[in-house]
């Protein structure tokens, strides 16, 4: 519990170009059911009126006026900072990570904090449904286990790795070197996750689906993957491969890191200029490329000659496609 000037729940909001989106999800945190809350809504210099529809609904809401703070960026400072300048300002017992363009059950945040008192855990995290705009997923998050290391093997190893299904001891933040990797938009999250987790004492889950998650976002840096999304996210594994080392980790998690650079790096194969670049990026993952989860056959088969001296047999496989238009 916290005293009463101490709100128990911070939710940060970071905020650009989600006029769309941005009612839906401010509505569904100025309706939870937790009353002593905060909300951070963080504008990254967005271009449109996402902050005043927050602000005009804002006022059908008259007991959450004294709880809602604003904060603006001059210019655009990408995601990270955007998160991080939320945390500067958070007063909160703990903290949570909403993206503006998702929405949350108005329960998220009261089962996720009593969670977290009945188990006296730093971070409690839910389920939670992807919508892509033609079909609803159920995805249930990795499966919870005390053993630190045995958790960050499966987290990593698990297809969603990300922030805003959860809440976070603010105290972690503040008692530990918790880095970010600001100028990236993309899969940054990650990283900043792993580091919670690892520092973290007590890790506790509701197995409800609390949270949802807006896939079908055109403008989302989510919706297609480019060069700048695949540098983004290369230079986050590049990140966390370095902390895991730096904790002694780097033999019992090689495999599920190679596992994850293994994904990101895929399609470097279909692509001769980016061979080379290919085979340099953490080479050892090469041993772990038939065991790999994220990648389909034909996948695996080119980079494992591409690795084993056939790179002129993948060259001509991928002309070959560019041919034939695939």
């Amino acid at each position: 519990m916290t005293d009463n000037n101490t709100p128990l729940v911070s939710v940060i909001v970071p905020v650009y170009n989600v006029a769309p989106y941005i009612e839906r999800c401010a509505k569904s945190l100025f309706e939870q059911t937790l009353k002593d809350i905060e909300i951070i809504f963080v504008d990254d210099c967005s271009p449109d009126n996402s902050i005043d529809l927050v602000k005009n609904l804002a006022n059908n809401y008259p007991d959450r006026l004294a709880q809602i703070k604003y904060v603006r960026h001059e210019h655009n400072r990408g995601l990270a900072q955007a998160r991080k300048t939320g945390l500067d300002v958070a007063t909160g017992e703990y903290v949570a990570h909403c993206d503006s363009d998702d929405y949350v059950s108005v329960e998220m945040y009261e089962k996720l904090y009593d969670e977290a008192e009945r188990t006296k855990s730093e971070i409690v995290y839910c389920d939670f449904l992807m919508d892509n705009g033609l079909q609803k997923t159920i995805c249930c998050s990795v499966e919870l286990c005390q053993d630190k290391v045995l958790f960050l093997e499966r987290y990593i190893s698990y297809g969603w790795t990300v922030l805003w299904n959860m809440i976070i001891k603010r105290r972690i933040y503040l008692d530990n070197p918790i880095s970010y990797p600001f100028g990236i938009s993309y899969c940054e999250d990650f990283y900043v996750a792993c580091q919670l987790f690892y520092y973290a004492k007590e890790v506790s889950k509701v197995n409800d689906t609390l949270y949802y998650y807006n896939r079908a976002n055109v403008s989302s840096i989510m919706h297609g993957i480019n060069w700048k999304t695949f540098e983004d996210e290369k230079k986050t594994y590049q990140f966390i491969i370095a902390f895991i080392e730096e904790h002694g980790l780097g033999q019992r998690l090689e495999k599920v890191l190679s596992w994850r650079v293994l994904k990101n790096k895929q399609d470097l194969v279909l692509f001769p200029d980016k061979h080379e670049e290919f085979l340099k990026f953490f080479p050892v993952s090469r041993k772990y490329i038939w065991s790999c989860p994220f990648c389909n056959k034909k996948i695996k088969l080119m980079m494992w000659m591409l690795t084993h001296g056939m790179r002129p047999i993948v060259v001509g496989i991928d002309k070959l496609r560019f041919s034939l238009g695939r």
